[in-house]
């Protein structure tokens, strides 16, 4: 297949089905405006969590460097 491609990430709000939401819109994409879908996948990757632990420790180091500066002065 040749043309351009566009690539979109939704995200469903809360409370709605999502594979039913997304469903319908490819099916209405298909019938109203002629887009076909080629390819559909799940994004599982998560977004990126930070410990207490490493939260804290960047506080340290923060409130440290801030001490030094103080100090130079």
């Amino acid at each position: 297949m040749t043309g351009p491609r566009f690539v979109i990430t939704f995200m469903p709000a809360r409370g709605v089905d999502a594979i039913r939401a997304l469903r319908l819109l490819l099916k209405s994409a298909k019938r109203r405006f002629g887009l076909i879908a080629i390819d559909a996948y799940e994004d599982k990757s998560s977004l990126l969590e930070i410990s207490n632990q490493a939260v804290a420790d960047f506080k340290t180091l923060r409130d440290e460097i801030v001490a030094a500066r103080a100090e130079q002065r």
